[in-house]
C-alpha cells in the first residue's frame, strides 16, 4: 500500500496564493471589498485561510513578524492578483496584517447578509475548482445504476465545542447548545460541510458549509446545502452519500427534488444483542404470464435490498436472497412534479425470470415515508455499494481535520457565524491545495 506524503506547510501557502479562489469571492463581494483598501479583502480570506494552518490568527501573527515572511507573503498575494482579472495588489510597504485587524473584518464578513453572500460565492467557485480538476462533470463517467464517485458529493456534521465549558461562570458562546449524538450528551454548534473528492491524493474539495439551527434537524441543513450545491453543480451530481441522519422523507425529497441517488444504511428498527432487525416494508404483487399461466411475486423490501417473499409450509414469511439489480430510471416530470425513479431487479423465477420495476417513491396510501426509508436505489448487498459508501469515511476525516487545527479541541471564536467562516477559510486552504496539485 503506497503511503501519501502530506503537503508541506509552505507548499499549502503558495497554493492558498496561487490559486484564484481568494480573488474570485473577493470580487463577489464588490461592496464589502471597498470597505478594505489598506489589506484587500482577498488578503483577509487568505489570512482566515493560513490561521487554520498555523492554528490560530496570534500563532500566525507571530510567523508574519518574524524575518523576511511578511515580505515573501505579499510577494506571492500580488503574483496571484496580477493573474486574476479582478485582482487587488498591495503595496510592498503595506503594514502586516495581524489578527486584530483581521478580527474586524471577520464580524463584517459575518454580518448576516454578507455571510450568505460568501457562502453562496464559496460554493459557486469551488464547483468550478472541482470541474477543474475533472470533478462533478455533466456527461463523463457513471450512470444512475451505477454513480461514479467522482459525480458524487458527501456530507457529515460535527459539533464543535466551545471557548468556554458549559459549567463556567464566566463569558459563554451564546450559540452553543446541547447535542444528543449516539455517544452522549455534547455541547456545542454543529457544523454541517458538503464535499466531493477525487481518486488520488490531496483531490479534495469542500463545496457547502453551513449550520444546523435547531437541534436534532442535521438532515435538513444538509439537505438544504446539498440543494445549493446542485443549484451550481446541476447534472455533474449523480449522487449523495450521507449518514443515518437522513430518513425516508430526506430520501424521497431529494430523489424526486433533485434527481439524486442517496446512498446510505436503512435504519434498524429495534437491536436483539449485537444483530440489528429492520423492518419489511411490502412493494406489492407482481404477475407475469409463463405459456398462458399467470405466475404471481409477492416483493418485500428488507435492509435496502427487494426480495421475493413467500410463505413455507407453517405459515411463515421466507425471503429469498436479494434480488439483482438490473438497472436504475429517471424519468423528467417537468418543473412543478420534479423527477421520478423506476428500479428494475431481476425476479429469478424457476418458470421464466422476468425484469420488476418498483417505484421507491412514498405512495399516495402511505401514511409515512416507509418505502423510501427502507429501499434503497444502491443497496449495501449491490457490490457497487462501497465504492461510494466508503466516501463516507472522508467525511470523518473532514472533520477530524478539521479539528486538529483547533488548539485543546476548542472553537477558535465565539458563536456559529464565525466558526461556520472558520470552517469555510480551512475549506479555502483544502480546495487551493487540491487544484494546485492538479495543475
Amino acid at each position: 500500500m503506497t503511503r501519501h506524503r502530506p503537503p508541506t506547510r509552505s507548499a499549502q501557502l503558495e497554493a492558498i496564493f496561487a490559486c484564484p479562489l481568494i480573488h474570485d469571492i473577493a470580487a463577489d463581494l464588490d461592496e464589502l471589498s471597498r470597505r478594505t483598501r489598506r489589506h484587500p479583502l482577498a488578503m483577509h480570506l487568505a489570512f482566515g485561510a493560513m490561521s487554520r494552518l498555523y492554528h490560530s490568527g496570534n500563532r500566525l501573527d507571530a510567523e508574519l513578524l518574524s524575518g523576511d515572511t511578511w515580505a515573501w507573503v505579499v510577494e506571492r498575494y500580488n503574483k496571484g492578483a496580477a493573474l486574476h482579472p479582478k485582482g487587488v495588489e498591495m503595496s510592498p510597504h503595506t503594514p502586516v496584517l495581524l489578527a486584530d485587524t483581521y478580527r474586524h473584518v471577520r464580524d463584517l464578513l459575518t454580518a448576516d447578509d454578507n455571510l450568505r453572500a460568501l457562502q453562496l460565492s464559496f460554493t459557486e467557485h469551488s464547483v468550478a475548482l472541482a470541474r477543474e480538476v475533472g470533478l462533478l462533470l455533466p456527461g463523463t463517467a457513471g450512470s444512475r445504476t451505477r454513480p461514479h464517485p467522482s459525480r458524487t458529493i458527501y456530507g457529515d456534521g460535527t459539533i464543535v465545542r466551545p471557548l468556554y465549558r458549559k459549567a463556567d461562570k464566566g463569558r459563554q458562546d451564546p450559540d452553543a447548545e446541547e447535542h444528543y449524538r449516539h455517544d452522549g450528551e455534547i455541547y456545542g454548534n454543529d457544523l454541517v460541510a458538503i464535499a466531493v473528492r477525487g481518486s488520488v491524493a490531496n483531490r479534495r474539495l469542500i463545496l457547502a458549509v453551513g449550520r444546523v439551527t435547531e437541534r436534532g434537524h442535521e438532515a435538513d441543513e444538509a439537505v438544504r446545502l446539498i440543494r445549493t450545491v446542485h443549484d451550481v453543480a446541476g447534472d455533474g451530481i449523480q449522487a449523495v452519500v450521507y449518514d443515518g441522519a437522513f430518513r425516508g422523507v430526506h430520501h424521497d425529497l431529494l430523489m424526486r427534488e433533485l434527481g439524486l441517488v442517496v446512498v446510505n444504511k436503512v435504519h434498524a428498527s429495534k437491536r436483539e444483542e449485537e444483530r440489528r432487525v429492520h423492518r419489511k416494508v411490502p412493494l406489492g404483487q407482481w404477475d407475469h404470464t409463463v405459456r398462458k399461466r399467470v405466475c404471481t411475486h409477492t416483493l418485500v423490501a428488507w435492509n435496502g435490498s427487494v426480495h421475493d417473499a413467500t410463505l413455507d409450509d407453517g405459515g411463515k414469511l421466507v425471503l429469498s436472497e436479494p434480488l439483482v439489480r438490473n438497472q436504475v430510471r429517471r424519468y423528467d416530470r417537468g418543473v412543478d412534479n420534479g423527477w421520478r425513479f423506476s428500479l428494475g431487479v431481476t425476479v429469478p423465477c424457476p418458470r421464466e425470470p422476468f425484469i420488476a420495476w418498483i417505484n421507491p417513491h412514498r405512495q399516495p396510501d402511505e401514511r409515512g415515508n416507509g418505502r423510501p426509508d427502507q429501499l434503497r436505489l444502491l443497496p449495501e448487498s449491490d457490490p457497487h455499494f462501497q465504492t461510494l459508501y466508503g466516501l463516507r469515511n472522508d467525511s470523518e476525516s473532514i472533520n477530524s481535520g478539521y479539528k486538529r487545527t483547533l488548539i485543546a479541541d476548542r472553537a477558535a471564536a465565539l458563536g456559529w457565524r464565525r466558526q461556520v467562516l472558520d470552517v469555510l477559510s480551512s475549506g479555502i486552504l483544502t480546495n487551493t491545495l487540491a487544484w494546485c496539485v492538479a495543475e
